[in-house]
């Protein structure tokens, strides 16, 4: 059982959250690296720390200009974000002020490419990482807890950065759907395409 933080626990992660937090990133992102749960860190923060919620639209963190440079230098979102010291959120609202917001954050035909060596050897290990299955399955993993959503959301910078979904299950010795189907148990997909079937805005029109 984890033990109760003390005053002065509560005090530097409220100040630690704040700081982040308003540096563009998530109360997961930052709850992940404290073991904490996000509701916890939000709380602690709003007790001790209340910060000025961003709202969608907002100006990012990241500067625009810097952004776009270093992807035209072929940089990845990720190791923009990085570089910048802020989520790759921000990064992504940086590029959508320059360019638009895209019907989708999927990559195009244009824009994929194949996973690299080290990348799947990253995924690997965070794979490795979560707990083993309850049910008698030798080497399989259960992806549904905390480790299961730093790993989707490894996938999921992937997936945003080029690589197709499916290159990229198969690439991990997975079916084709699976990287589709770990980002949508954890939430983590931003697929933001409106484009539904007629026969699909039938049903829900007709119940």
């Amino acid at each position: 059982m984890r033990r109760r933080l003390t005053d002065a626990e509560r005090e530097e992660l409220a100040r630690i959250g704040h700081d982040r937090y308003m540096a563009g990133e998530t109360w997961a992102e930052i709850a992940r690296d404290h073991d904490l749960h996000p509701e916890t860190v939000r709380r602690i923060g709003a007790q001790l720390r209340p910060v000025a919620y961003r709202r969608w639209g907002q100006k990012p963190v990241a500067d625009p200009g810097e952004v776009a440079e270093r992807r035209l230098r072929g940089e990845s979102i990720q190791k923009i974000a990085e570089a910048l010291s802020c989520s790759r959120t921000a990064v992504r609202t940086a590029i959508e002020s320059t360019s638009g917001v895209p019907s989708t954050r999927y990559p195009r035909l244009s824009a994929r490419r194949m996973p690299t060596d080290a990348e799947l050897l990253e995924l690997r290990q965070l794979y490795e990482a979560c707990p083993e299955a309850e049910r008698n399955r030798p080497g399989h993993r259960d992806t549904g807890g905390e480790a299961g959503t730093v790993l989707a959301t490894a996938c999921l910078a992937l997936v945003e950065d080029g690589v197709p979904m499916q290159t990229l299950s198969t690439a991990l010795g997975r079916g084709p759907t699976w990287v589709h189907w770990l980002l949508g148990r954890h939430g983590v997909s931003t697929d933001t395409r409106a484009g539904r079937s007629t026969r699909h805005r039938t049903r829900q029109i007709w119940g």
